[in-house]
């Protein structure tokens, strides 16, 4: 790629107003909708086709009939728009939203390149930016310590977007030496392989990346300018997994693969040949700050994803896209179509976000870049809390507080279907926080460390790192795990919560058949937080609702009303007493209904008959299906399946092809179970479902904790044992892949909340008292001003709740 500076493309767009008419009124025509441009700027707009759009825009602006004089005032604040300042382009009051102002940028800044910038001048004219006499020298050090790369569609973004401008501005304060030379331990590396668990490992096949994160653990420059593995490393590489018979998914990464595409290609053919390989998960965030990658030659990219992922699924196997989004203003129609099209064609994208300081720590701003990405079809993985803790990256550094809080904010105002994983990479592995790891105690050496518990033990790195144990880092607890020294700061220490002793194992006996035939007495969970007006009809988080298929035509109309008018609900759930399936007719014109709601952009449809009845699922019922998903980057519906497997020897080869069927229309299905005394309440077993979770296809979404109806009344004489849920999650952490670990869910009368992460258990007045870290008062009001807590639910002194527990003891 060449590396000259765009300037000299810079045009006035004086010169081509029509132009830039038709790129602003096909984008109007195409995105211009509320979900992607917000309330405030579809209310000037409205309705109707690009021109009729762009007419109400000009009237508004005061420019009816002048465009010329319309876009000369916008050229010129977008030209006075510095990188990293806060700033509106604003005009008579209408502030344009980031996506609208873009098709204008790529006019006044285009091409599709990216370009290496070797020093200060350079990075000023290429980010529109000034750097202060006296900070020169010091930027110049940075840059050629730590290499500064941007791609154009960044560089766009960052005249912008501050957000986005401070991951890939190179800044002075990167000079400090703060923090550790490699977050990664030397025992993991075997050439191009890194080997951090038994079952998974990380193949390098090229360093460079078409844009540099400030933020990477990889900034050095000497992996910047590391060669590109040969033939013959890729080689010894594939031979090690074919003889590691435990290894079951190879993550590709980099840098970005994509930028190297013989040895990208060459990898993925050799490993496809390799029995018990399973997954190939492809790691790019391209898709954000360079999406023109997979478009360049006529999207070739693209299509050799969706066929290569159509035959290794022939073979067993599968594709999956590792992703990462920091911030809503990364968001492009372009990144968003390649979602919605992989997925649509069976092809797995998967989302992983660093926490980072002064860049996505507000809460809401998370909140809306997982809600865009999940309408369109993404999945949702890690959010890495804080960020790795390498040289260079001081300023991105957040305390474990601010991350538990984020958490706690999401779980009150996403879905349930795009809140990740909390987690922390910790130098021998990765822990989720309050269930597989937590804070243990402050290093008395040093205040800038910390000790976490991990579920990891000797044992466990025997065969691939036998020396873990014997480093300096790492110390064996009293339970028999490894505690790690972590570089971090904890920022509330009521968190520190100790070592566990030892634990022994209950035996446990039950009978499954029983439970089957009691989940398929009624799937219905007619539960709601606050007041519908409607029995048919459950409100059980501000971003959900649950309806009943089996409902009459008036109150289909009284639940289409008062869904229509809860903009806050983005998911609809539909159950029947029977299975939705057996009314896909009367469900269809209620999803039809449901696509003229604009904020309803996601239906589950709960078939436990997927488990039991697979059979029901004919050829006609999965057209229909594929029929009723609208994954699109526009006014998106998507659909997915909700079912429940209660034991691993439910799994069948028959689902494992129905799940395949409907993953190539698109359609995502998952898993909730419930942990059931004497039927799956070990890690063995709960390892078992997880494994044929993974091995199906069939996203494993929630284990149950407590509070499923079928819960209630079989656990209540015989409760789940709170210490037992982290030996479940220590043991999945330990021995599945991440992909496979699913969220721990408590499930009460005032909504779900996840185990330890954002909930506390309490033990007061003889007895178990659950505290629900997402919701107060005013939360349950804002869905329903006449909303009154239930007599038996308290509030503690910081306005909290605390309700009793049902099924689970401390």
């Amino acid at each position: 790629m060449r590396s000259e500076n765009p300037g000299a493309e810079v045009k006035s767009l004086m010169d081509d107003f029509d132009g830039l008419a038709s790129n602003l009124i096909n984008f109007l025509e195409y995105f211009g909708n509320e979900m992607l441009l917000g309330k405030a700027f579809h209310g000037v707009i409205q309705e109707g086709s690009g021109e009729i759009k762009f007419s109400r825009l000009l009237k508004a602006a005061g420019y009816e009939d002048n465009p010329e004089g319309f876009f000369s005032e916008l050229v010129r604040q977008l030209e006075k728009s510095k990188c990293c300042e806060r700033q509106e382009i604003k005009i008579n009051n209408i502030v344009f939203p980031h996506l609208f102002l873009m098709p204008v940028l790529e006019k006044i800044l285009p091409g599709t390149r990216f370009i290496s910038v070797t020093n200060v001048s350079q990075l000023e004219e290429l980010a529109s930016v000034t750097v202060a006499e006296e900070n020169r020298k010091k930027m110049q050090a940075v840059i050629e310590r730590y290499p500064v790369r941007l791609s154009m569609h960044a560089i766009r973004q960052m005249r912008l977007s501050e957000a986005v401008a401070r991951q890939y501005l190179p800044f002075a304060e990167e000079l400090d030496d703060s923090g550790q030379p490699d977050t990664w331990t030397g025992q993991f590396h075997r050439g191009i392989l890194e080997q951090m668990y038994q079952n998974r490992v990380i193949l390098l096949l090229n360093m460079t990346c078409p844009v540099y994160c400030r933020f990477c653990f990889r900034k050095q420059k000497a992996s910047r300018h590391y060669p590109a593995p040969t033939r013959e490393e890729i080689k010894k590489a594939v031979t090690y997994i074919k003889n590691s018979l435990s290894i079951k998914e190879v993550l590709l990464t980099g840098g970005d693969p994509f930028l190297n595409k013989n040895n990208l290609i060459y990898a993925i053919d050799e490993l496809a040949e390799i029995p018990h390989l399973q997954t190939l998960r492809i790691a790019t965030r391209s898709v954000s700050y360079y999406p023109q990658l997979f478009y360049a030659d006529n999207s070739a990219w693209c299509h050799y994803l969706k066929a290569k992922n159509a035959e290794l699924r022939q073979s067993g196997k599968r594709m999956e896209i590792a992703t990462h989004f920091v911030h809503p203003d990364e968001i492009s129609p372009q990144s968003l179509a390649l979602i919605s099209d992989w997925v649509r064609n069976g092809l797995c994208v998967y989302v992983q976000t660093p926490f980072l300081k002064d860049c996505n720590d507000n809460y809401s701003e998370l909140a809306r870049l997982f809600s865009l990405l999940r309408a369109v079809g993404a999945e949702f993985h890690y959010l890495f809390m804080p960020c790795e803790p390498i040289q260079g990256s001081h300023l991105y550094w957040t305390h474990i507080s601010q991350g538990l809080a984020a958490a706690a904010y999401l779980r009150a105002h996403v879905s349930d279907r795009c809140f990740p994983k909390f987690c922390t990479s910790v130098p021998i592995g990765k822990i989720e926080w309050h269930t597989s790891g937590w804070a243990v105690e402050l290093d008395n050496e040093d205040e800038n460390f910390f000790w976490i518990r991990t579920p990891y033990t000797s044992d466990y790195f025997k065969s691939f790192s036998p020396d873990t144990e014997q480093l300096k880092t790492v110390r064996v607890n009293a339970e028999g795990t490894l505690d790690v020294r972590y570089m971090g700061k904890i920022g509330d220490e009521s968190l520190f919560s100790g070592s566990r002793p030892p634990r022994e194992q209950k035996q446990q006996s039950g009978t499954l058949k029983e439970l089957q035939a009691a989940a398929l007495e009624d799937q219905r969970m007619p539960q709601t937080v606050v007041s519908t007006g409607s029995p048919t009809l459950f409100r059980i988080h501000e971003s959900r609702a649950e309806t009943d298929a089996g409902a009459d035509i008036e109150a289909i109309k009284t639940n289409i009303a008062y869904l229509r008018q809860h903009e806050r609900i983005s998911d609809v759930v539909i159950s029947s007493k029977k299975d939705s399936i057996e009314l896909l007719d009367k469900v269809s014109e209620f999803i039809k209904m449901l696509r003229k709601i604009p904020h309803i952009t996601a239906v589950r449809l709960r078939s436990l008959k997927f488990n039991y009845e697979p059979e029901i699922f004919t050829h006609s019922v999965i057209d229909k299906l594929g029929s009723l998903n609208k994954l699109t980057t526009v006014n998106p519906l998507r659909l997915e399946i909700e079912t429940q497997f209660l034991h691993s020897d439910e799994f069948r080869l028959s689902h494992k092809n129905l799940t395949h069927a409907l993953n190539n229309k698109g359609i995502t299905v998952y898993n909730n179970t419930p942990l059931l005394s004497g039927v799956n309440y070990s890690p063995e077993e709960i390892v078992g479902i997880a494994y044929q979770c993974r091995q199906i296809g069939i996203e494993f979404h929630h284990l149950y904790a407590a509070g499923l109806p079928l819960q209630n009344s079989w656990n209540e004489n015989r409760p789940v044992d709170s210490g037992d849920v982290i030996d479940i999650a220590s043991r999945l952490r330990r021995d599945g892949s991440g992909r496979e670990i699913p969220k721990y869910i408590i499930r009460t009368e005032l909504g779900e909340v996840d185990f330890g992460l954002t909930s506390k258990l309490v033990e007061a007045q003889g007895q178990t008292w659950i505290k629900l870290l997402p919701y107060n008062l005013s939360y349950y009001r804002d869905m329903d001003a006449g909303f009154s807590l239930p007599a038996h639910v308290k509030t503690d002194k910081d306005g909290r709740l605390l309700i009793p527990a049902k099924g689970l003891s401390v």
